[in-house]
């Protein structure tokens, strides 16, 4: 096992080690939605607000779908991470080999359910007459090719879990230009419209999970394919489910909860619509702080939680939750002076945009509490604590949803604006009340039997 290729956060310094391990994250995070990005400026620019309406309510269909990807390959993470902090390397490559079968199950059911409910899916979310058409293909394109996002987080999971973050972020950075050059070529050069747009995302991350596993292949030969190896152990099959499908139950009722909130926004028209999408797009840049540092978190405690070493992971924590104010120290100012030139790269419509700046100067102070927010998820889903973390899910749908309603119906569409920042304060709270009850540090004896 190479030192370069795998990382072990069981000794050393801490704030070295989450930066080293954050900081590819973060910037593969940000690739990625630098090629979202790009997407609805090509897409708005060239095919107008309508298409870029169709793409922005479409991505919430596409959350959904990546929710229970990213969940399921979460209990990848969770248990290889374990396995490795415990030094168990014969249950490090038999978690590589049983997860191949649990990534293949997943690939097929959310494809053919994607294809299935996507139109039904827009529906509901009252998706306004002149968007829906493009809407629908834009989505069951993605849905069509979800092997490659499968492909991409599943490899991901597996390298992340051994301490490697810095492989993922390349072939990420290498399918955010594939996107960008695929995006020009299929709707600015040739008139594909939304379809070539989604046909661009669906190919550049194709591309980019091939590479990425092949690599990985290359730099880790114990994870190469063998008939003797290339079976399911039913054990460690349902530990990572056990981790995994809680992981992808609260990730995707929480893309529900969104979902309810983009069907009130879409009851206003497309210029709402359109201010909505550009906003949620700045909302999940300012997001990656908190993803990239709770995902350093998440494996730091998972193999500490290996290791059996309590103190460790709540110095981790510590450490962690300081880095996560400094970092939104400075990204939530940004948003908030920048704010009008971020709407105006997207739209020229002056309607959307001042509805846009009014929703950014909401959230950007609030940031903060969904970097907390990611920061308890991860560490309790890597200790084990992986129920609370449904209950914070779940808290999450109440309080957006009955805040969805209850401040549209007080204050219009002015009120939606609040729903979301209030939401994630709420959730971090119930994350933090179980963080410090301490319950956490039982579930730690029981994530690797003896």
């Amino acid at each position: 096992m190479k030192k370069e290729v795998m990382i072990d956060m069981t000794s050393g310094r801490i704030a070295p080690q989450i930066l080293k391990f954050a900081m590819p994250v973060l910037l593969g995070l940000i690739f990625q939605r630098i090629y979202n990005f790009a997407d609805s400026y090509i897409v708005g620019h060239f095919l107008g607000d309508n298409a870029l309406a169709a793409v922005s309510v479409a991505g919430v269909g596409m959350y959904l779908m990546f929710s229970l990807i990213i969940g399921l390959t979460t209990g990848v993470t969770v248990v290889m991470s374990q396995y490795y902090g415990a030094k168990e390397a014969d249950n490090v490559v038999k978690t590589f080999f049983s997860s191949i079968y649990i990534a293949l199950g997943m690939t097929i059911i959310v494809t053919v359910v994607g294809l299935i409910v996507t139109k039904p899916l827009l529906i509901v979310l009252q998706t306004p007459d002149e968007v829906l058409d493009q809407a629908v293909l834009y989505l069951r394109l993605i849905c069509a090719g979800c092997i490659g996002t499968m492909l991409y987080n599943w490899i991901s999971a597996v390298l992340r879990s051994l301490g490697n973050s810095v492989v993922p972020l390349v072939f990420l950075g290498i399918s955010s230009l594939l996107n960008i050059v695929f995006d020009v070529l299929f709707v600015a050069v040739l008139p594909l419209g939304v379809g070539g747009a989604a046909f661009a995302t669906v190919l550049a991350q194709i591309v980019s999970g091939v590479a990425c596993l092949l690599y990985a292949w290359k730099i880790l030969p114990m994870l190469r394919i063998r008939r003797d190896k290339l079976k399911l152990d039913t054990f460690i099959g349902k530990k990572m489910l056990v981790y995994g499908l809680p992981a992808a139950l609260q990730m995707s009722i929480i893309s529900i909860s969104d979902m309810t909130l983009q069907a009130v926004v879409n009851t206003y028209g497309t210029t709402l619509v359109v201010a909505y999408g550009v906003c949620v797009k700045v909302e999940g840049l300012g997001m990656q702080v908190g993803d990239a540092l709770g995902t350093a978190l998440g494996t730091f405690a998972g193999q500490n939680t290996g290791a059996k070493n309590i103190s460790r992971i709540k110095a981790g924590f510590r450490t962690t939750f300081a880095l996560n104010a400094i970092g939104y120290a400075i990204v939530s100012p940004l948003i908030f002076i920048l704010a009008p030139l971020l709407m105006r790269l997207f739209t020229d419509n002056q309607a959307s945009i001042g509805c846009g700046v009014e929703y950014m100067h909401i959230f950007a102070p609030f940031l903060i509490g969904v970097g907390t927010l990611n920061l308890f998820h991860n560490l309790l889903r890597a200790v084990g604590d992986v129920k609370i973390t449904i209950w914070m899910g779940i808290s999450e749908v109440i309080t957006r949803i009955g805040f969805a309603f209850l401040f549209s119906y007080l204050w219009g569409y002015h009120g939606l604006w609040w729903v979301s920042p209030l939401t994630w304060w709420c959730a971090a709270g119930v994350g933090g009340l179980r963080y410090l009850s301490g319950v956490w540090k039982k579930k730690i004896e029981k994530a690797i039997p003896s």
